[in-house]
């Protein structure tokens, strides 16, 4: 087995761990995610309107209206944490409090 194989099953093992432990309510974000990327690979380089992402987040918003507002707050905080450490680990950010514009 060649290291790029082995290094996918390792994220194809690693990823079905993560969407396996999330709660049920992001199960069908994780899908429809899923959907998007097939469809964006399906129609490379073709970039969406303002009107198309006004709809695209309409809908998403749509599918997210009956999970408690708690929760979406805390997912953002945790999806943000993550967003930010992985910039401070390829040195695109630096650690600290953000304070403001």
């Amino acid at each position: 087995m060649s290291a790029n194989v082995s290094t996918e099953n390792s994220l194809i093992r690693q990823a079905v761990i993560d969407v396996a432990s999330l709660p049920e309510e992001d199960l069908s974000l994780i899908v429809e995610f899923v959907s998007y990327l097939k469809q964006r690979r399906s129609t490379p380089g073709r970039k969406l309107s303002a009107a198309e992402m006004r709809a695209e987040a309409r809908r998403r918003a749509s599918a997210l209206k009956d999970v408690p507002r708690h929760k979406l707050v805390a997912r953002f905080e945790e999806l943000t944490e993550a967003i930010r450490s992985e910039a401070m680990a390829k040195g695109a950010a630096i650690e600290g409090d953000w304070q403001r514009d």
